[in-house]
């Protein structure tokens, strides 16, 4: 189980003593490409294994695939990207399941790319089976689009367990800037039980935290590590 966080800048990479980092790249943002070619240099200049993970692109938007593209090629452990829905908000399927297969394909020539749950957790199994050889939970989706994250990690069957590589991390709660999750973790949050069973089955897959208060990502890492020693003691026992 490697234990690691999502970072902008460069000087945030030798921040926190991750075992690896995510490179976030948030559409629209300005700067950010370059932000990431930074972010990556440094990761490599530090000896830190890494991830790139763009929000709020889409593959079946031809003007974003060049970026994207980029991000493949610099991407070191894997390119992670999300699931997606159709233009009518439906299943990617028809022609819309065409172009995501083509430009996925094309990624997938130059980088490891791994499928994280987003767009529409309740119908993510079909869209996995469907499309993803990799798998990212998001732990912290699972709980805000209103499932029980650790009776959804339950029901995992064993071909979507081979296939996760990734987990992301994050607490839900009440609403703040739109959204409901993304807060910092706590020791007996519903999201680190769901973990705890995962880890159990699925114990080498790298544990990404996804938190918004950037002063709670030393407390909530070391939730994570004192995690991974509790598991590693059962395991010795």
């Amino acid at each position: 189980m490697l234990i690691g966080t999502r970072v902008l800048y460069a000087e945030e990479v030798e921040y926190c003593g991750a075992d690896l980092l995510q490179i976030s790249i948030y559409r629209g943002m300005t700067g950010s490409l370059e932000f990431m070619r930074n972010c990556a240099r440094a990761c490599k200049d530090a000896g830190i294994q890494y991830v790139i993970h763009p929000v709020k692109y889409s593959l079946l938007q031809k003007d974003m695939f060049e970026d994207l593209m980029e991000m493949a090629q610099l991407a070191d452990l894997a390119l992670i990207i999300h699931d997606e829905k159709s233009p009518d908000g439906g299943r990617l399927d028809g022609e819309s399941g065409d172009i995501f297969r083509k430009s996925l394909d094309k990624l997938k020539t130059v980088a490891h790319v791994s499928i994280e749950n987003s767009a529409d957790t309740g119908d993510i199994h079909w869209f996995w089976d469907k499309f993803a050889d990799s798998i990212t939970l998001d732990i912290g989706h699972v709980e805000s689009s209103g499932l029980n994250s650790v009776e959804f990690v339950k029901k995992l069957d064993d071909t979507t367990v081979k296939k996760i590589r990734f987990i992301h991390i994050h607490r839900n709660s009440v609403l703040r800037g739109g959204i409901t999750d993304h807060w910092p973790l706590t020791p007996g949050c519903r999201e680190i039980s769901a973990l705890r069973e995962l880890i159990r089955i699925k114990p080498d897959v790298g544990v990404i935290l996804e938190i918004n208060e950037i002063e709670s990502i030393m407390e909530s890492m070391d939730i994570l590590r004192t995690l991974r020693q509790e598991l590693v003691n059962i395991k010795a026992f």
